[in-house]
């Protein structure tokens, strides 16, 4: 039979409701039920807590990518604007260029020259 790796908080509280409806009044590795309840309170807490934030994570996570999606065109148009502005340079100014954007004037032009590959000089006899 193939053995399933299971997560220690469903392992804790299998091993309570087992002990609990078997033997509630017999002790265990010097615990009674009662005191490995207490000693378990602090691990089954925590990850109630880490599950409480995930949730919360999730939502934030959500809420930001709402926000995103309304966001990114205004973006965009702020951006068209400057690239557009005589004023600021447009897309040569210092202001887009403090915008991230790298200015036409000093991109690359994509021309690559590639050079035809050499034959081996022949070895005379």
């Amino acid at each position: 039979m193939a053995s399933v790796k299971k997560d220690m908080a469903d392992r804790v509280l299998e091993v309570i409701g087992a002990w609990d409806r078997k033997c509630p009044k017999k002790r265990f590795y010097s615990y009674s039920l009662e005191e490995f309840k207490a000693r378990a309170k602090p691990f089954l807490a925590a990850r109630e807590e880490i599950a409480r934030l995930e949730s919360l994570m999730a939502h934030a996570v959500s809420k930001l990518e709402t926000e995103a999606r309304t966001l990114r065109p205004e973006v965009r148009g702020v951006v068209n604007a400057v690239m557009g502005d005589r004023e600021e340079g447009g897309e040569n100014g210092e202001l887009s260029a403090a915008m991230g954007f790298i200015p036409r004037a000093a991109r690359a032009t994509g021309l690559v020259r590639r050079r035809t590959a050499q034959k081996p000089p022949e070895v005379s006899s």
